[in-house]
């Protein structure tokens, strides 16, 4: 255990500790390669005929790391990343789907349709029976369904793509598999009391952003099961538990004195992540003069920036340029309150389904809470927006629940897409009661979106702020698309579903190029070019992809494609 950050515990298995040693020399004997990716040595399985003591023992016994030496000693101890999974031939997917996408009369995007269709077949994985049978050799834990991995270096479901991939897989007409997406995942709230990052063991120590209960709404509006409902609640009402209590729930004064209860992200780490371990040590220690318990914190909040889903973005630097600043766990951030206030909401709802009237009012008046709390602390009236709070230096864990005053001047104000992911859960500051205001405040959220920067020939850019960071400009990303788009076309006034189509359109073209000109699916977009991969982060850019794939199968669901409308590039982009 590492000491420092308070209320954090970092505590590693022994198979992961050998893991980070073989990084490290492979980093080591990298000479720099662009290429080199820490997360493939940790991602290695133990050889069922090696015993964890016996490749111990042999590694210390190597005189020398070399490249060669490495590789003869890896190869005769693990087995492959990934050879602990298998492709899933899923008995749902059908070549040509019953019903697939009727409102899109363009051939040719019909026919592009198909082929990301086709592509779950290549990303459906389920483990080999050893993972369940001899867990210790494995980083990976025990499932008991196939899943859709996102693709490339990210072998392992994971929480926020799955909900992705699920809206992907239900315009697929694959039911079965996205209920047994679900499952997993409920099934991981069970064993953990939350959804980790993903399905290894060492994303146990954070979770990600909070969209389980929006998964079970799909699924079960796709098939009726009133049994995933029965299931799921109490296993949602344990995740909501989760968010709601320390470290993760802060409360916020404001100037009437009335104490807002509200969420944060919070890794239960404070040492290197052990996927990114070289490269964490390396922020780290161009820190001249950090203590030991300021390091500690660093760590905590560089993986509480991997709960975020955001890792990196300046969104969660003091210095929006500088790494070492991050300050992840003192913020309070909009969306994820606002996806909490989902969550309450839904959990509200399948009550009510199943007559658990008890569960229904209190859930209910969970979200009207929140609701208020959101309003009164993260909506920003004057510039039609939520934007994040920022707790005080001293805030990381002083007590039970984080408690600190509301100061307006603390309120980021920076330009970022998640300042209108709360449209997408249904919030809106007024009264939804009176539909001419809410008509008027919802035209402001979208003339505020339209100032913003944000909107780019091929995309919404994740900030507004260039700093070679994956979660910034001029980046971006599926899930982010889909909230703000679907967003304002719930929102149902006639600006914001005109500007929600055009979006729409703007990204399967994006997509759809992209497609073109490298036959793949991509993580991330270059907004300022229609076609163009994004960039930046800790890894080189990853094809797929599991919540593109979805994205894309959910745009042209919910908007169609008109025979006549061209799928090419338009010329300002």
């Amino acid at each position: 255990m590492a000491v420092g950050a308070g209320c954090v515990v970092s505590n590693v298995t022994h198979l992961l500790t050998l893991l980070m040693t073989l990084q490290s020399a492979a980093l080591n004997n990298s000479g720099g390669d662009p290429a080199f990716d820490p997360k493939s040595y940790i991602d290695l399985s133990l050889r069922k005929d090696v015993s964890l003591g016996q490749a111990q023992s042999a590694y210390a016994e190597l005189r020398s790391i070399t490249n060669d030496t490495l590789h003869n000693y890896i190869a005769q101890h693990f087995d492959e990343a990934g050879s602990e999974l298998e492709l899933h031939p899923a008995a749902d997917f059908a070549a040509a789907p019953d019903e697939f996408l009727p409102d899109v009369k363009n051939a040719q995007v019909l026919a592009w349709a198909h082929d990301v269709h086709a592509i779950w077949r290549n990303l459906t994985r389920h483990e080999t029976p050893e993972v369940a049978a001899d867990n210790e050799r494995f980083t990976m834990v025990p499932l008991a369904n196939a899943f859709v991995i996102p693709g490339s270096r990210f072998r392992e479901i994971y929480y926020w793509d799955s909900y992705w991939v699920i809206r992907g897989l239900l315009v697929s007409r694959m039911h079965e598999t996205a209920r047994g997406i679900v499952d997993n995942l409920l099934g991981m709230v069970e064993t953990y009391g939350f959804v980790p990052n993903g399905a290894r063991k060492y994303y146990l120590n954070r979770s990600q952003p909070p969209l389980l209960s929006q998964m079970v709404r799909a699924v079960y509006e796709a098939t009726g099961d009133a049994r995933l409902l029965e299931r799921a609640v109490p296993i949602l009402i344990r995740e909501h538990g989760f968010w709601t209590s320390a470290p993760h729930s802060v409360g916020v004064v404001d100037a009437h004195g009335t104490v807002h209860s509200l969420s944060r992200y919070y890794a239960n780490w404070n040492t290197p992540r052990p996927e990114s371990y070289v490269y964490d040590r390396a922020v780290a220690e161009s820190v001249a003069g950090a203590s030991e318990e300021e390091t500690a914190q660093l760590y905590n909040d560089i993986a509480t920036g991997a709960e975020t889903g955001w890792d990196f973005s300046s969104r969660w630097m003091a210095d929006r340029f500088n790494l070492s600043t991050l300050r992840t766990s003192r913020i309070v951030p909009a969306d994820l309150n606002a996806l909490l206030f989902q969550l309450e909401r839904n959990v509200a709802h399948f009550a009510r389904l199943l007559a658990d009237d008890g569960t229904a009012a209190e859930f209910a008046q969970h979200a009207e809470r929140r609701k208020a709390a959101i309003e009164a602390v993260l909506w920003n009236d004057e510039a039609k927006q939520w934007n994040d709070f920022w707790l005080p230096a001293n805030a990381s864990c002083s007590g039970p629940t984080t408690t600190v005053a509301f100061d307006r001047r603390a309120l980021n104000t920076d330009a970022m897409a998640s300042n209108f992911v709360p449209l997408w859960t249904g919030l809106v500051a007024v009264s939804q009661e009176d539909a001419d205001d809410r008509t008027d405040a919802v035209d402001a959220i979208v003339a505020a979106l339209e100032r913003s920067g944000l909107l780019q020939p091929a995309g919404i850019a994740t900030t507004a702020t260039n700093t070679g960071q994956q979660w910034d400009f001029p980046n971006g990303w599926a899930p982010l698309q889909h909230m703000i788009i679907e967003g304002l076309a719930l929102s149902n006034t006639a600006k914001a579903r005109a500007t929600a189509e055009e979006l729409a359109v703007r990204w399967v073209r994006t997509n759809h190029a992209a497609f073109v000109s490298t036959g793949a699916m991509h993580e991330k977009y270059d907004v300022r070019r229609c076609g163009a991969a994004g960039g930046g982060g800790e890894y080189t850019p990853q094809t797929g992809f599991g919540w593109s794939n979805g994205v894309v199968l959910a745009f042209l669901d919910q908007f169609g494609w008109p025979e006549h409308r061209d799928l090419a590039c338009t010329p300002n982009a």
